[in-house]
């Protein structure tokens, strides 16, 4: 089957136009209760029909190559930068100063996928979170660095938890892709979030935020000592 054809089968069109459908409604209706664990819910069923009818072609295996080498370059990226910012920062008279990196997905829906239309478009804009935050294990991307001002950075290998001999390709034919190296943060988008493989096979850009954050008191930065495990609190 093409990948429009997948698409297009009637257990996919039905799921996609369901989770549209409730994110539209949400829209019209904000006070509705429990809409982002439905959608999630859906997410979900949408991912497993979409999984179950992927078949790890040469031309698949190519893209998810060349996918998985963008992800780990947009990650070096984030790095790079956050570093650059922190070093621009070490002359400042700021104190407990945090800088945090964080990599997304682009927002703007792939203009190389196959499929191009509203629909997809659209489920694209709740997977990536345009809208709202559908997929709470993706809320801080695909990878994410906190760094204190004087704190040791990881190595890149570190970073994206990658050696030479590193293979996150779990739930992937294992003979297939003994070969591919693929890096932490596709097995954290494949196996723990709720996107279907064939949503990110032609990602090729990424947002990446770097941000720092002061942290100022006007009293005393410390905290009671507190015993939680006595119920002294009766007295």
């Amino acid at each position: 089957m093409t990948v429009q054809e997948i698409f297009n089968t009637p257990a996919v069109e039905a799921v996609e136009l369901e989770i549209l459908s409730v994110v539209s409604d949400s829209f019209r209706h904000p006070h509705v209760r429990d809409t982002n664990v439905v959608v999630q819910h859906l997410l979900e069923v949408r991912k497993s029909i979409l999984n179950q009818l992927f078949v790890l072609t040469p031309e698949y295996k190519q893209l998810l190559s060349d996918f998985n080498q963008a992800l780990i370059m947009a990650q070096l990226k984030m790095r790079s930068q956050l570093l650059a910012t922190r070093q621009a920062m070490q002359h400042t008279d700021l104190c407990e100063v945090e800088f945090v990196g964080k990599v997304f997905m682009s927002y703007k829906y792939p203009k190389t996928h196959p499929v191009q239309n509203m629909r997809a478009k659209k489920m694209w804009g709740v997977l990536s979170g345009s809208y709202d935050n559908y997929i709470p294990l993706y809320e801080d991307g695909v990878n994410m660095l906190h760094l204190w001002k004087d704190e040791e950075a990881p190595s890149e290998d570190e970073l994206i938890y990658l050696g030479e001999t590193c293979n996150w390709n779990e739930g992937l034919d294992r003979d297939k892709t003994e070969d591919m190296n693929l890096c932490y943060a596709f097995h954290a988008l494949y196996e723990e979030c709720e996107f279907s493989i064939f949503d990110f096979l032609w990602v090729r850009d990424f947002c990446i935020e770097v941000s720092c954050e002061e942290t100022h008191y006007t009293g005393s930065p410390d905290r009671d000592n507190l015993n939680w495990e006595q119920a002294d609190f009766y007295e």
